[in-house]
C-alpha cells in the first residue's frame, strides 16, 4: 500500500464510544480532531506528547504550527483529498520525538454529518510498524466503524450546542449570520423578499436593577417562549445579545414583515412575566435591498429601532425601503455621515455630537489605511479620552436645562465611560483590537446612545441659553472638529 492509498471504507465516522476510548491516556493510538478552518478541537495525550511542548496543548493549533514542511505538505494532501469528497487517506511522515527520529502512520478520516456533508477531520497517529499498515489500519477503521450513528448524533449536537444560546435555547448569533448568508443569497438568485426583525426590551436594565439579574434572565426566557408561539414556521428567532432579539423572515415583504412585528409586540405586551408584571418590547423592521449589506440592513433595522423608542417605546417602526433614503447610519465599517436631523439645538452638544462622528471616521481611515501601530494607539487614545470629555460637557447642559432624568442619563456615561476604560486597557494588553474600538464608538456611543439615549432630553434645551448654560465647557469655533 503507497502513501495516499484510498482506504476502502464507505464513511470513516468515530463514535463517541470509539472517541472515549481514543482520547483516554491508555490508548497507544494518537487521535485529534480538527475543524475545517484547520485548527483543532480534540486531542488525547499521546498525540499531545508526541506533538506539542511539554504542558502544551493541541487544542487551537494547525498542522502548520506543529510538523516540519515536508510533512505539513503530505497532510495538506490528504486534507484536499478528503475536502474532495474520500473517506479517508493516509500518509507516511517522520517526526523527531524524545530525541529520536522516527517515521509514523498518519491516517485522516471524514466526519460527517446525517446529511453527509463534512464537519470535521479525524487523525490517527502511530508509529509505523513492520506489519502491513494496510491491516493496521482497516483493524482500526473497523474499531472506530462499530458505533457509527453515535458519531453523527454527537455531530449534531455540538454543532448545536456551538449555534445555540445557553439562556434562552434559540439560535446565537454565529447560527444567524449563518442563515442570513444562505438566505440572502437565495434573494439574490431568484428575487425573494427577505425582511428583518429586531427586538429590543423596553427598559431592560431598570428590570435588572430593580429585580436582579435573575428576574432578567427568567423575563428574557419568557419573552423567548411568547416570541416563539406567535411566530410563523417560515420565520426563525435568534438571540443577537442581551436584551435584543432578530427575527429573520424569508420570502416575506415589508409589509408582511411589520404586520408579524406587530402581532409580536402585542404578544408580549399581553403576557405576564413573574415579579415583574408587565413587559413591552420596540421593534425595527427592515427590508433587505437589492445589492445591499448584511451591515448596512441590520444597521437600516437598528435605526428603525431606535425611532421606535425615541417615539416613547411599545412600539414598531419601518426602516425605509432603500439603504440610506432617511439619512440613517451605517455602524459597522460604513462612514458615518452627520445629518441634520441629529441636531438638538444646542451648540455645545451638537459639536460634540458631530466631533464623535469626526473622530469615528478618522479612526475608520487609519484601520484602512493600514497605519502603523503606534498611530492608531495615539488615535485611539484621544478618541475614547473625547468620548469621556464629550459625557462630561453633555451632562453640564442638561442638567442646567433641567433635564429631568440626569441622574439616569449620567448613570449611563459612567456605563460607557468604564466600558471605555476597560476597553482602552484591553487594546493597550493586546487582547482587544482596534476593530473593537471602533466598533464601540460608532455603535454604543454614537448609534445606540447619541442617537437613542439622547434625544430624551433635546426637548429641554434651547439654542438661545447653549452659550450661558455653562461657559467654562463651551468650544471655540475653531476647535470644531
Amino acid at each position: 500500500m503507497t502513501s495516499h492509498e484510498t482506504l476502502p471504507v464507505d464513511n470513516a465516522v468515530v463514535p463517541v464510544a470509539g472517541l472515549l476510548q481514543l482520547l483516554m491516556p491508555a490508548n497507544a493510538v494518537g487521535f485529534a480532531i480538527k475543524g475545517l478552518d484547520g485548527l483543532y478541537r480534540l486531542a488525547n495525550p499521546v498525540i499531545e506528547a508526541l506533538l506539542c511542548r511539554p504542558g502544551d496543548r493541541l487544542a487551537g493549533k494547525s498542522e502548520a504550527d506543529i510538523v516540519p514542511p515536508p510533512a505539513h505538505n503530505l497532510l495538506a494532501e490528504c486534507d484536499r483529498r478528503i475536502l474532495a469528497g474520500e473517506a479517508a487517506a493516509w500518509t507516511r511522515i517522520e517526526l523527531v520525538h524524545g530525541g529520536q527520529r522516527r517515521r509514523y502512520a498518519w491516517l485522516k478520516m471524514a466526519i460527517l454529518a446525517p446529511d453527509r456533508t463534512l464537519q470535521a477531520i479525524a487523525s490517527l497517529v502511530e508509529p509505523l510498524q513492520r506489519r502491513h499498515v494496510s491491516l493496521a489500519a482497516k483493524e482500526t477503521l473497523q474499531r472506530l466503524q462499530e458505533a457509527n450513528r453515535d458519531l453523527q448524533q454527537m455531530v449534531v449536537e455540538l454543532e448545536q450546542a456551538a449555534s445555540t444560546d445557553r439562556l434562552t435555547g434559540i439560535w446565537n448569533r454565529r447560527r444567524l449570520e449563518e442563515s442570513v448568508r444562505t438566505e440572502m443569497e437565495r434573494m439574490a438568485r431568484y428575487g425573494h423578499s427577505l425582511c428583518l426583525l429586531l427586538i429590543d426590551v423596553d427598559h431592560f436594565k431598570r428590570i435588572n436593577d430593580e429585580h436582579g439579574h435573575a428576574t432578567g434572565d427568567a423575563v428574557l426566557q419568557r419573552l423567548t417562549t411568547l416570541l416563539q408561539g406567535a411566530l410563523r414556521k417560515v420565520d426563525s428567532l435568534s438571540r443577537w445579545g442581551g436584551e435584543e432579539f432578530v427575527v429573520l423572515c424569508p420570502n416575506t415583504a415589508r409589509a408582511t414583515a411589520a404586520a408579524v412585528a406587530e402581532r409580536l409586540r402585542r404578544e408580549v405586551a399581553a403576557g405576564d412575566f413573574a415579579t415583574v408584571g408587565k413587559v413591552t418590547v420596540s421593534v425595527g423592521v427592515a427590508e433587505c435591498a437589492a445589492g445591499e449589506s448584511w451591515e448596512e440592513w441590520f444597521a437600516r433595522a437598528d435605526a428603525a429601532l431606535y425611532r421606535a423608542k425615541d417615539a416613547g417605546r411599545n412600539q414598531i417602526r419601518l426602516a425605509p425601503e432603500q439603504a440610506g433614503s432617511d439619512g440613517y447610519v451605517v455602524a459597522n465599517f460604513v462612514q458615518l455621515v452627520w445629518h441634520a436631523a441629529y441636531e438638538s439645538g444646542n451648540e455645545i452638544v451638537d459639536r460634540g455630537h458631530r466631533r464623535l462622528f469626526a473622530d469615528a471616521n478618522r479612526l475608520l481611515a487609519a484601520i484602512l489605511s493600514d497605519r502603523p501601530g503606534n498611530g492608531l494607539e495615539l488615535i485611539v487614545d484621544q478618541l475614547l479620552a473625547g468620548v469621556v470629555e464629550h459625557f462630561r460637557d453633555e451632562e453640564a447642559v442638561f442638567t442646567a436645562a433641567g433635564f429631568a432624568g440626569a441622574s439616569e442619563h449620567s448613570l449611563l456615561h459612567q456605563g460607557l465611560t468604564s466600558e471605555a476604560h476597560e476597553l482602552l486597557a484591553s487594546y493597550r494588553a493586546g487582547t482587544r483590537g482596534v476593530g473593537d474600538v471602533f466598533q464601540f464608538l460608532a455603535y454604543e456611543v454614537v448609534t445606540k446612545h447619541m442617537l437613542g439615549a439622547d434625544r430624551m432630553f433635546f426637548d429641554c434645551l434651547r439654542p438661545a441659553t447653549a452659550a450661558a448654560v455653562n461657559p467654562a465647557v463651551a468650544i471655540a469655533p475653531g476647535n470644531a472638529r
